[in-house]
């Protein structure tokens, strides 16, 4: 293996292990505290607010990592991902009527850190451990699984904040935005889903090849 392939096998391993660690830390916090956090505003948005603002920051290493050509993944479908998640925690969640403490934040929270510890672990797994089948059959079960629901959530806070609007224009702005998400996740999922069935395809030739 080259010097520069080792470098890159070494920036992609640290940069997922990053990712991985920030949303890991935003779903101990809800492990934990999750009662607390549902009741205490101040408490959800110091606690646990900073660690999943940390966690999206960090996630755009993602984007960084296909801009240089290191991984396989669309620029603009990472761009699209990470926007939407930054956009709906800095300028949704603080708009709703509990704020941070939200039920449906809470719930996207979760459903984001569930799904990002869990994909980020398994990039990183498949870079170190190049021969193994399991980190790739680990994501593409968990993935389409958690994937729609986060999806979900987003959407239904897009919803709760435009039910709270009390002028009309404002009101149907935000419904318009939030019939978008459809659009967005609709080739992120099929994608994902193609992913899958070529993967699980391989495995099942290889078996009867073996």
């Amino acid at each position: 293996m080259s010097t520069k392939n080792s470098l890159v096998r070494g920036w992609l391993v640290a940069t997922n292990a990053a990712m991985m660690l920030g949303w890991a830390r935003v779903l101990l916090a809800l492990a934990i505290r999750i009662e607390a956090l549902l009741e205490d505003r101040m408490l959800c948005n110091d606690y646990l607010g900073t660690k999943t603002r940390l966690a999206l920051i960090l996630s755009f290493l993602e984007l960084l990592n296909a801009l240089a050509g290191f991984t396989r993944s669309k620029p603009p479908q990472v761009l699209l991902f990470a926007l939407v998640r930054a956009g709906v925690e800095v300028l949704v969640t603080p708009q709703l009527h509990s704020q941070c403490s939200s039920w449906t934040h809470i719930a996207t929270v979760a459903f984001w850190s569930m799904g990002d510890t869990i994909r980020f672990g398994c990039f990183m797994s498949d870079t170190v451990f190049t021969n193994s089948t399991w980190p790739k059959a680990v994501r593409y079960t968990v993935g389409p699984l958690l994937f729609p629901l986060g999806a979900v959530g987003e959407m239904v806070m897009v919803l709760e904040l435009a039910s709270r609007q009390t002028n009309t224009t404002q009101k149907i702005t935000i419904y318009a935005a939030a019939a978008l998400w459809p659009l967005g996740f609709y080739p992120l999922f099929t994608q994902l889903l193609r992913q899958k069935q070529k993967f699980f395809r391989s495995l099942a030739e290889k078996k009867k090849t073996s």
